[in-house]
């Protein structure tokens, strides 16, 4: 559905009126919540108050009063979207304007309790906003990635394969490991070692494939990917 670049899909939600803006926008909102919630953790608000000022944030995007000022001209989605970020919460802190509650999405399906879950499995106490910001982003990828790989697998029938085979896509698999799977599969181990092959170039096509959604210039999609390996690569960084 979302073939285009991450500034179109913009464009697209700032038609709120429209079936496809909402769906354009509930997108955006899946991908961008919990990166905007760490970096909000990070700076040291309160649980509730991080969600709040989240969601008083999209909120005034789904307005238009963010989405109309955005301008691929300004480069990466994301680095604009941080910097309108920063900008808010700073805005807020100096008119000590009262943050609404609620009233986001009726069908948004992340929640607080949901967030800081998730962000305390891949932000340390002593980790940087900025740094935050992106492990959020990164795993919003990385969690679509897989979510479309599922989807695949399952529509064919294969998603017993896909469950076993997941874990293991970053391992070494041991050969000990290779006989278990056989049997659980009912498959040659021959046969698993295709399978794992196969899960993984696949899981690469899809991670570049949700990459791709978020840059305007497709020669921006390997300075993505490379910042999104780096970010996976850093010691403290959890799945």
């Amino acid at each position: 559905m979302f073939s285009t670049t991450r500034w179109t899909i913009i464009q697209q939600a700032a038609q709120k009126d429209s079936q496809f803006g909402k769906d354009a926008w509930a997108q955006i909102v899946q991908k961008y919540w919990n990166p905007l919630y760490f970096f909000a953790r990070q700076q040291g608000l309160a649980t509730q108050d991080a969600e709040d000022a989240t969601q008083e944030f999209l909120m005034q995007m789904i307005d238009g009063e963010l989405l109309n000022a955005a301008d691929p001209a300004r480069g990466r989605f994301r680095n604009y979207l941080l910097t309108a970020w920063k900008r808010f919460l700073i805005d807020q802190h100096r008119s000590g304007n009262r943050l609404r509650r609620g009233g986001l999405i009726k069908h948004e399906p992340i929640h607080s309790d949901r967030g800081e879950e998730r962000m305390l499995n891949v932000v340390s106490k002593n980790t940087a906003p900025d740094d935050a910001f992106a492990r959020g982003w990164a795993t919003a990828i990385i969690d679509e990635a897989r979510s479309r790989l599922r989807s695949d697998y399952a529509a064919s029938g294969r998603y017993q394969t896909y469950d076993r085979l997941i874990p293991l896509l970053t391992q070494t698999v041991t050969t000990l490991q290779y006989d278990q799977l056989a049997k659980e599969l009912q498959l040659s181990q021959g046969a698993v070692k295709v399978a794992m092959h196969r899960i993984r170039q696949r899981f690469g096509e899809s991670l570049r494939e949700v990459v791709a959604e978020t840059v305007d210039d497709p020669a921006d999609i390997g300075t993505e990917l490379n910042d999104l390996l780096g970010i996976l690569s850093q010691p403290e960084f959890q799945k």
